[in-house]
C-alpha cells in the first residue's frame, strides 16, 4: 500500500453532499462493460449486469483497479439489472439469477472494494421497459422499487439514475 492509499484508508469517510460542500473534485468509475467485455467475461449488449454473479472476482477486481486509480465512487454494476429489463431482452441468466440477485451481489462487491479505501458506493438505476411496453405507473415504480430496496438494504451512499 502506498502514501496515497494509507492515506485514503485513515480519513473519515465523508457524505456526497459534505464532499461537494468542501469544493472537492469526486471521481468516479465506470466503464464496466467494454473492460469487461475485452477481459473476456461478457459481451455488450443490454445483458451483462449478471458478470456481479457470474464472475464476481471480474467485477471485484476492476473496482479494485478504479480505486487505485484514484476514483472516489464505486458504482453498482447495476445497469439493466431489473427483472423486467432481464426478461424483456431474452437474458438466459434471469432464468438463473433474479434481479435481487444480481443487485445484492452489486451491492456487496461496491462495498468490499469501497470500504478498502475510502470511497462511496453509488446504487446504479436505468430505464424499464416496463414503461415502453405500456405497463402503468404503478408496475413501472415496482420495477424501480425492487431495485431500490436492494439499495436501500444495503445503505448505498447515493444513486445515480439514468
Amino acid at each position: 500500500m502506498d502514501d496515497h492509499e494509507a492515506k485514503r484508508n485513515k480519513q473519515e469517510k465523508r457524505s456526497i453532499l459534505q464532499r461537494l460542500e468542501a469544493d472537492e473534485v469526486i471521481i468516479g468509475d465506470g466503464g464496466f462493460v467494454f473492460a469487461l467485455e475485452k477481459r473476456g467475461y461478457v459481451k455488450a449488449g443490454p445483458w451483462t449486469p449478471e458478470a456481479t454473479v457470474e464472475h464476481p472476482e471480474a467485477v471485484r477486481q476492476l473496482h479494485r483497479e478504479f480505486l487505485r486509480a484514484g476514483s472516489d465512487v464505486m458504482q453498482t454494476f447495476t445497469f439493466y439489472a431489473s427483472d423486467d429489463k432481464l426478461e424483456n431482452r431474452g437474458n438466459t441468466a434471469q432464468a438463473t439469477f433474479s434481479g435481487k440477485n444480481i443487485n445484492q451481489a452489486a451491492c456487496d462487491l461496491a462495498r468490499e472494494v469501497a470500504d478498502e479505501g475510502n470511497a462511496l458506493v453509488a446504487g446504479g438505476i436505468c430505464q424499464t421497459p416496463s414503461y415502453l411496453s405500456g405497463k402503468g405507473k404503478e408496475e413501472v415504480q415496482a420495477e424501480f422499487r425492487k431495485q431500490l430496496d436492494v439499495f436501500i438494504e444495503n445503505n448505498v451512499d447515493f444513486l445515480i439514475c439514468e
